[in-house]
């Protein structure tokens, strides 16, 4: 469990993010199913609602994609955790952040959503954990990015026309399900 000064600070963020986002028009968000090819991560209005509908990664499903990248980045901004094979921990890092969901970022996503007191600590990433990182986001702004305010580093995405992007190799690419470039 979180200290509460920190979850004081986030849910502090949400409320100054529900406020912000009052005098926007809202609309519902896209599906993935809804979603044009290839398949994004996307959203529409206030930012803090944008990915709870997402669909699954894991070592599994999309497993070598953008999606994945953007996924391992609220990881890394959260200090997530992953466990080596004798049980010590690690600190997610900025240089995991390589958007193949395998062995770490399924340990670390693990951690995560143990963290976030959610109900399924499955290590996928999917529509409950989704939808529990993204009351941390805030945006979009007038340039389109939008950040994830984590425990540790904020990280900036940046949302075009409902399309989420992920900074690779300092170049911006959509946070695809179907490929990694």
């Amino acid at each position: 469990m979180r200290n509460t000064r920190s979850r004081s600070k986030r849910l502090l963020m949400t409320a100054v993010a529900v406020t912000a986002g009052a005098g926007i028009a809202l609309g519902g968000t896209a599906s993935l199913a809804q979603a044009t090819s290839p398949h994004v991560v996307d959203g529409k209005g206030a930012a803090y609602n944008d990915w709870g509908d997402e669909g699954d990664l894991s070592r599994w499903s999309h497993s070598d994609s953008n999606a994945t990248r953007l996924w391992q980045s609220v990881l890394y901004a959260d200090g997530a955790k992953w466990k080596d094979s004798n049980g010590q921990r690690h600190a997610f890092t900025k240089w995991d952040i390589d958007g193949r969901f395998g062995k770490k970022t399924e340990s670390a996503t693990r951690y995560w959503q143990q963290n976030e007191d959610l109900e399924d600590v499955d290590g996928i990433a999917g529509k409950e954990t989704f939808g529990a990182a993204d009351d941390f986001l805030d945006g979009p702004s007038n340039s389109g990015s939008v950040t994830y305010s984590g425990y540790n580093h904020n990280v900036t995405f940046k949302r075009i026309n409902g399309t989420y992007y992920v900074k690779v190799y300092g170049q911006w690419k959509q946070a695809s399900y179907d490929w990694r470039s």
